[in-house]
């Protein structure tokens, strides 16, 4: 990550420092390994980091993360093959699942946009859905991410209950920033490098930056009651697909949550 020390003969051989993506650290990284050299992981800390100074500075520098990460794929995908002996399967394993978390919230994004487009269908046409495909590994996957960041911040960090809720809301906020860098990953080369803000020198900006999530929110929830309140002949596939859609806007109200908490902080700082 940002804290590294690498042999500079080792970065020699492989190639230096690589251009064509903007995460270069993690790219470098994942050609030492290919290269059949190792890493030492130390929980002593060598110097510190500064967080994003806003809700919309975080959500670039995540941006910046996944579509790094999706440029990697596309570059060394060759090497994750199962015929491949570049890497280790462990280390094959600890890569793609780390890919997998942007790739899922990606698939939770296009999702939600799919319920969304099929609730009139449902309402004036009379469609009824299949529950299981659709419904199940929306709330399957929901449920996995929910426990994994508890289990994670609870076992790794020490952090308290409150701490790792305001964690997860953090995490699930940025469902459409990483369906948007996942996109771009894959149909767009060579986005410019956007500098997370950092240090308090943030420039104030008059545009809201989860305006599409609050539209996203608003339409899941309208979703939701529609199609509960006009399921009168009590089908039980329509209420399970209502609830999987009010599920799904989860993620953006942890968006505005994420906002109002920063607004709120920024007021109390003003009033101080």
């Amino acid at each position: 990550g940002t804290m590294l020390m690498t042999r500079l003969s080792a970065m020699h051989e492989v190639g230096d420092w690589t251009t064509y993506t903007i995460v270069e650290d993690s790219e470098l990284g994942l050609r030492l390994f290919e290269a059949g050299y190792t890493a030492h992981y130390t929980n002593r800390r060598y110097g510190w980091g500064l967080l994003p100074d806003t809700v919309e500075a975080f959500r670039t520098q995540r941006h910046r993360w996944a579509y790094g990460a999706i440029q990697i794929l596309k570059k060394h995908w060759r090497h994750f093959m199962p015929s491949s002996t570049t890497l280790t399967k462990y280390q094959k394993y600890h890569f793609v699942a780390g890919w997998f978390f942007w790739l899922s919230d990606a698939f939770g994004a296009i999702t939600a946009f799919l319920n969304i487009f099929w609730v009139p269908f449902i309402i004036f046409v009379g469609v009824t859905i299949p529950t299981l495909p659709l419904t199940l590994p929306i709330l399957v996957a929901f449920l996995v991410n929910i426990l994994h960041a508890f289990i994670l911040y609870r076992t790794r960090v020490k952090m308290t209950i409150k701490e790792t809720m305001l964690s997860a809301i953090a995490s699930m906020s940025l469902q459409l920033v990483i369906f948007k860098a996942v996109y771009d990953g894959f149909v767009k080369d060579g986005l410019p490098f956007k500098r997370t803000e950092k240090g308090g020198n943030t420039k104030k900006t008059s545009t809201n930056p989860i305006k599409h999530e609050m539209i996203l929110a608003a339409l899941l929830t309208i979703s939701f009651f529609a199609l509960y309140f006009t399921n009168y002949t009590r089908v039980t596939e329509i209420y399970v697909f209502s609830f999987t859609l009010l599920v799904q806007s989860i993620p953006y109200y942890s968006a505005i949550i994420l906002r109002w908490i920063e607004l709120d902080s920024a007021k109390k700082k003003l009033a101080a």
